[in-house]
């Protein structure tokens, strides 16, 4: 396979102030109807939940394990499942600009299946973080060595892109057309939680999460959730119940593939979770939407902090799948 030599452009840009709130709805609490609950206002911590959901069959967080996601029968619930691997101890800063760097927008690395690397793909192989991918919010980037780190632990190989989610927002973006697929593969330090948090989302702005809309995919009601942020609409992959029962669940230090084909002109989203389609977050009327970036990490509304790993990333006008 090919690999390209890519250095990280680190951005000094810092603006002060805090960031205005992205949505003001208020938090759900445990097992009520009704919206969502969205962004805490300001680059500080939000509002905390009440810690990890209710799963069942879970990993521990603090070891490697291999398991599964459990669902009810409820409307698009799918059984995932996943093998984690290694730890999670550092090795490199994504700040760094040295030489070395094997990711590549062109050509399959691993854990892409070929072919599948038309718009961007990384297995984060390299020494640092490709130059197509970029730290928002803009200001902090000259923070971003705290967020941001490359980590020995990989899904395919030996090193994934770690998120420290202690901020309001700390995402990585990706420039797309405004439709396209993706393949990413995801791991967490702890369980699904019933707080209101982003892990990947389409936007139409500038990268800034207070700006234009934005197609979130993240966890909600301990379970995986597609969020609008204009409105706060939301699709629960239980099917709409606001209790921690039922729908996808995502349990610690297990690595699970999640695919999502972002339709902008269609007004459509399909995400899929270990191959299976998670029918009850799927839409077929939010938009017309003219996407912009791609982003990936995490964002904290109504949740506690969480550490994320990120790994063998696939952007492309066709489905990649979840195969090596």
């Amino acid at each position: 396979m090919s690999f390209s030599a890519r250095s990280f452009a680190f951005f000094a840009m810092f603006t002060l102030g805090s960031v205005a709130a992205c949505g003001g709805e208020s938090s759900s609490g445990a097992g009520g109807a009704g919206g969502s609950g969205d962004d805490a206002a300001g680059p500080g911590p939000g509002s905390t939940s009440s810690g990890p959901g209710a799963t069942s069959g879970g990993a521990t967080s603090g070891s490697a394990t291999s398991g599964s996601a459990t669902t009810s029968s409820g409307s698009g619930d799918v059984a995932a499942s996943a093998t984690s691997s290694g730890s999670g101890d550092v090795t490199a800063s994504a700040a760094s600009t040295g030489a070395g760097d094997t990711t590549t927008s062109t050509a399959a690395t691993g854990g892409t299946d070929p072919g599948g690397c038309s718009i961007f793909c990384s297995d984060f192989e390299g020494g640092s973080l490709p130059s197509e991918v970029q730290f928002f919010p803009e200001y902090l980037r000259a923070r971003m060595g705290e967020f941001v780190t490359l980590d020995s632990t990989g899904h395919s190989g030996t090193h994934s892109v770690k998120v420290s989610g202690t901020d309001f927002s700390q995402m990585l973006g990706v420039a797309v057309p405004s439709n396209f697929w993706g393949r990413i593969y995801l791991k967490s330090a702890t369980d699904i939680q019933m707080g209101h948090n982003t892990y990947v989302a389409a936007v139409e702005g500038n990268g800034d999460p207070n700006n234009g809309e934005q197609i979130r995919i993240g966890e909600h009601q301990c379970q995986l959730e597609l969020n609008r942020k204009s409105d706060d609409k939301e699709k629960l992959s239980n099917g709409g119940t606001y209790m921690c029962s039922g729908g996808v669940k995502l349990v610690a230090n297990t690595w699970y593939c999640l695919e999502f084909h972002y339709n902008g002109p269609g007004r459509s989203v399909n995400v899929f979770v270990d191959g299976t389609e998670v029918t009850a977050m799927g839409v077929t009327d939010w938009g017309p939407y003219d996407y912009k970036l791609f982003k990936f990490g995490f964002e904290k509304y109504h949740g506690g902090a969480k550490t994320m790993w990120y790994d063998d990333l696939a952007l492309n006008s066709e489905r990649v799948g979840c195969g090596k």
